[in-house]
């Protein structure tokens, strides 16, 4: 073999290894969410009167960084050029809605943010009910109210989650975002939904259980989330002393309770809720009071002091009828129909939603719900008899039970395993219970995703349920298990455990993590043993 020919398998050989480190993506620890690049890091888009709209940000990296090629736009797509400066390491650029800076005007109610360098996207930010479909909007970052900024907590952080990684503060133009730390020592105590004498003496009532005084200055008290009532804020210099009551009512607060169920709330200036009680159906004259870790319908209202328990005697309804029935024929019944119906356990309170759960028997499922929350211990596997009244939430069915005692263990058997099926023949038959089906993801963006097979279904994964979505890209064939879901008009399937959610195939090419060094010594293998064998033949 001539020399030439020797050289070039040589390097043929190292070539082959070259590509495996070029093509093989850049794995960064899951734990780390400082980024290494520029962050949009606060955004002021409501201004007081007088101010001026103004975007923050920050570089987290440890080098300075040129904004030569840099542009920032936001929904009408029309960017502003960052040309001309340069963003020290560890260090925050703001630029103004002036006529230095940029033009557009920033949305209150949601908008879209995007920052590129050299035409390619460094970052994003959504907030509010910006909706372009490109992005999911349950992800969306929170709008802030007039005066107060949208930021980055911890600072400089990025998850690609918009909703978890901004917070609603106070602006600190140029200054590290630092969240305050409030009293967690408020409670809510006491409230009356439905006076006697009339919607304005509803009132909520906050207890201090600490010792020390509490400024409640910018708290503010609302009732369900995301609707209802306006959230009022509490005034500044207000003061709830240590063991001590203070209480709002409607002429005040304007917050109107429902008299067939609701919330109330207490949120701190960060916008965490710090207290939080729902109710079904009030009663009329009775206040909804806090006995220790209980919540009771009292006769006696306390504004203003310690709660009293009293209760009311009611006699049952003799002409209440119950119908026993299967799932399946009870969810043929009609809304308000009382029924009697025994399943099995598919997924318990809480992780799903802290106000139902699902059970399921050999031919159908159904949601079991209670708006307060009330449910007894129950396990996966778990055989129960449930006697509530029909209803219906975005064309879903469920049975609205009122207290704990209305479901009854029976027995305990093994955790059901998902029902196997394809994509096009989800519907309403299968609404309810544990499923799995394979498809190709579609789109991705944040805990929710897009799969499709014989047809096209959401997936979308819950906080309470623990589960760290793998990452995955557009193309990969996934198996996925969860509790098919009505909201609206369309399905959506809502994994509950970790393997769930499994890639079995992924779209890519490249190898990622441990498994480059796998490729990496085979190649070397393979290089050092061609090498072996054109040198051998060389020699002889």
């Amino acid at each position: 073999m001539t020399k030439r020919k020797y050289i070039l398998y040589a390097m043929m050989a190292l070539c082959f290894i070259g590509v495996i480190f070029v093509f093989a993506p850049k794995v960064k620890a899951a734990d780390d969410h400082i980024d290494d690049h520029i962050v949009i890091n606060e955004i002021y888009p409501n201004p007081n009167s007088g101010g001026n709209e103004w975007i923050e940000f920050y570089n987290p990296t440890s080098a300075d960084i040129d904004l030569s090629a840099y542009t920032i736009e936001d929904g009408t797509h029309k960017p502003k050029t960052l040309a001309g400066k340069t963003i020290p390491a560890l260090s925050y650029f703001v630029i103004e809605k002036t006529a230095g800076g940029f033009s557009f005007a920033l949305n209150d109610d949601g908008e879209i943010l995007i920052l590129k360098n050299a035409g390619i996207v460094v970052d994003q930010v959504v907030y509010g009910k910006w909706d372009d479909e490109t992005n999911n909007p349950d992800n969306n970052a929170p709008v802030p109210a007039q005066g107060k900024s949208l930021s980055r907590i911890p600072n400089g952080s990025d998850s690609d989650n918009d909703k978890s990684d901004f917070r609603i503060l106070a602006p600190t133009k140029d200054l590290e975002n630092v969240l305050p730390v409030y009293s967690n020592s408020i409670i809510i105590n006491e409230i009356l939904p439905q006076p006697a004498s009339g919607s304005a003496d509803e009132f909520i009532e906050l207890y201090n259980s600490g010792s020390v005084e509490v400024d409640l200055s910018g708290w503010q008290i609302d009732d369900i989330a995301s609707g209802g009532s306006s959230p009022y804020t509490v005034p500044v210099g207000t003061i709830i002393i240590a063991g001590g009551y203070l209480s709002f009512y409607n002429t005040v607060d304007h917050i109107s309770l429902n008299d067939s169920g609701d919330s109330a709330r207490l949120i701190d200036p960060n916008g965490d809720v710090k207290s939080e009680i729902s109710y079904g159906k009030s009663n009329r004259g009775q206040s909804y009071s806090k006995f220790g870790d209980n919540w009771q319908w009292t006769t006696a209202l306390t504004p203003g002091g310690e709660n009293i328990l009293t209760v009311e005697i009611q006699t049952p309804d003799q002409d209440a009828t119950i119908l026993t029935t299967d799932i399946s024929g009870a969810r043929s019944q009609p809304d308000g129909e009382t029924v009697q119906v025994t399943g099995v356990v598919s997924v318990t309170p809480g992780k799903l939603s802290s106000q139902y759960f699902y059970i399921q028997d050999g031919n159908s499922g159904i949601q079991i719900y209670n708006y307060g929350k009330n449910f007894p211990a129950l396990q996966v596997g778990d055989e129960i008899q449930v006697v509530g009244e029909l209803g219906s939430t975005s064309n879903e069915r469920r049975i609205k039970i009122t207290q704990a005692s209305d479901i009854s263990i029976i027995s305990t058997h093994p955790p059901p395993a998902p029902l196997s099926t394809v994509i096009d023949q989800v519907g309403e038959n299968l609404e309810g219970q544990y499923i799995s089906v394979i498809g190709v993801v579609t789109k991705t963006s944040g805990s929710t995703f897009y799969i499709h097979g014989s047809g096209e279904i959401q997936v979308s994964i819950r906080e309470g349920t623990g589960i760290q979505k793998p990452k995955m890209r557009v193309g990969d064939t996934v198996e996925i298990a969860g509790i098919l879901s009505q909201y609206g008009d369309s399905y959506r399937i809502l994994p509950i455990v970790q393997s769930d959610v499994k890639i079995i195939k992924s779209s890519g090419l490249a190898k990622t993590g441990p498994n480059i060094w796998i490729y990496f010594i085979i190649s070397a293998i393979l290089s050092w043993t061609t090498f072996q064998i054109l040198y051998r033949k060389r020699k002889s």
